[in-house]
């Protein structure tokens, strides 16, 4: 009885021992700093990081808890009509019609936190076209973001924002007429200064049409360079001034610049045709102003075409004026240098419990095509627009455009009017 008590006092003590032990190891101070540090620079190394979380923002979003993945599914859809009238024009020039502008789906998203994708298909025709497929890096210093693949070349404000967020229908004939768009090619990109004040990107990529470029020719450059100033958040205040450059060879030897009067259908009634030169040369010229609801919106595009031997030059020019009466706006990105989605703080429903958001707008535009014996055309006109937003991803929108063509062109020199309406959703 005697030793079997002398064990249990022995097992108490020993566990008496270990416990104090583990005591004092918890109570390690430097232990516990050591744990904490570590916590600090890995935030996710306490949860299950390989997780996804699913939510809706502008789409279907998955993400880890450490955000080093992210996936975003998404879409549009934009439907149109348009309606032409023309003392001048008939026939297939004027054809009514009603279609499906785009019909996108898309994906995007992060992996291992710096690397990146995008991708969107185009159903609107029926047959699926690929609109746009890229992959990078980003965060790599100096040199900012690279991207490869088939994008949008870095050159001109109106035409690098989205069309979903666009304050027309269409953009400006004279962005129509020379801008190069969605090129393959590869691209570095980054900002500078404090707030990310400036932004600097260039791209080489080969100058033709979507798709696969094969042919030997077409080699380009483009280069932006933006800034914004005077930025005030109580007042939404913010200027920007930016540039752009395009030098390219003429792929075939021959270069064309063409632009519908302001409307996603229809024929074209400016257009060079194509012109024999060895290579163009084009300049954009950016500047935008936004206060409270307003913004102000102005581009100026000059294009030489060299080595054909007439060489000729052509130009064009868009300003516009937006204001929200209510219920919204606008949206300036310090990141891209661009409008981006506006604020909409009124949604639509009804029985009088929500009236949207109004937007009202005007521009004048002109694309200028004739030179040099060329006589591709003068288009020029003011387009009025209301949009109606119905809460921030979809809205009405309705444009009246009066176009004067003059200078030549295909279809001669004539007016018309085009009344359009589209609507749309996108997430």
């Amino acid at each position: 009885m005697v030793r079997c008590c002398s064990i249990l006092v022995s097992v108490a003590a020993l566990a008496v021992a270990c416990e104090d032990a583990r005591a004092a190891e918890t109570a390690n101070p430097s232990l516990e700093k050591e744990v904490a540090t570590y916590l600090a620079e890995n935030p996710a190394a306490g949860a299950a990081d390989n997780t996804f979380k699913a939510f809706w923002k502008n789409g279907l979003n998955f993400e880890t808890a450490d955000k080093a993945f992210t996936a975003h599914i998404g879409g549009r859809i934009l439907y149109d009509a348009a309606w032409f009238g023309s003392d001048d024009y008939g026939g297939a020039q004027t054809q009514d019609s009603w279609y499906m502008r785009q019909l996108w789906f898309q994906a995007d998203g992060t992996l291992f936190t710096n690397a990146f994708y995008q991708v969107a298909v185009d159903f609107a025709t029926g047959a699926p076209v690929l609109r746009w497929a890229m992959l990078g890096l980003k965060n790599l210093g100096p040199a900012g973001t690279f991207s490869a693949g088939l994008f949008k070349q870095p050159f001109s404000l109106g035409e690098l924002e989205s069309t979903r967020f666009i304050t027309f229908m269409e953009r400006a004939g004279p962005t129509q007429a020379f801008v190069p768009s969605y090129q393959n090619g590869f691209m570095l990109s980054n900002n500078f200064l404090e707030e990310k004040r400036l932004l600097v990107a260039i791209s080489a990529f080969k100058a033709t049409t979507n798709g696969t470029a094969t042919d030997n020719g077409g080699y380009a450059v483009a280069a932006r360079v933006a800034a914004f100033f005077l930025e005030d958040k109580d007042s939404n205040r913010i200027l920007h001034v930016g540039i752009g450059y395009v030098f390219a060879d003429t792929p075939g030897g021959t270069k064309q610049y063409r632009a519908r009067p302001d409307i996603g259908t229809g024929v074209r009634f400016v257009d060079t045709g194509a012109v024999t030169a060895d290579d163009e040369t084009v300049y954009c010229f950016e500047l935008l102003f936004t206060w409270q609801k307003l913004h102000v919106q102005a581009e100026y595009y000059w294009a030489e075409l060299n080595g054909g031997g007439v060489d000729p030059n052509f130009q064009g020019f868009y300003a516009e004026v937006g204001y929200f009466l209510k219920g919204g706006r606008v949206n300036y990105s310090k990141e891209k240098k661009i409008l981006e989605r506006p604020h909409i703080d009124d949604k639509f429903r009804a029985g009088g419990a929500g009236s949207g958001a109004w937007q009202v707008a005007v521009r004048y535009d002109n694309v200028d095509l004739s030179d040099a014996g060329v006589a591709g055309g003068l288009q020029e006109g003011f387009t009025f627009g209301v949009n109606w937003y119905w809460n921030p991803n979809m809205r009405v929108m309705f444009n009246i455009i009066w176009m004067d063509i003059s200078e030549g062109g295909p279809f001669g020199e004539g007016n018309l009017t085009v009344f359009g309406t589209r609507f749309q959703v996108d997430f």
